[in-house]
């Protein structure tokens, strides 16, 4: 979803749109999600190692095991 909560389909890979994209203004946050970081409130740890990222509209978008780890090495460096 946007900002202004419009959903958008795509036909081709996320993978190409993540290429597209300012790395560091988006980040992937697991397998069919990306994320705008100046969006993303704050980052909940959750049991088992994984993550939530809240965005500032209240969204809330379950993290990937493996890009948990890369959330908190990003985060952490902010």
């Amino acid at each position: 979803m946007t900002a202004k909560s419009e959903r958008h389909t795509i036909t081709y890979r996320l993978k190409d749109l993540e290429g597209r994209l300012d790395p560091a203004r988006f980040i992937r946050l697991g397998r069919g999600t990306l994320a705008n970081i100046d969006a993303i409130a704050k980052v909940n740890v959750m049991p088992g190692g994984t993550h939530v990222a809240v965005l500032t509209n209240g969204q809330k978008l379950q993290v990937s095991r493996l890009q948990s780890r890369i959330i908190r090495e990003r985060f952490l460096k902010l």
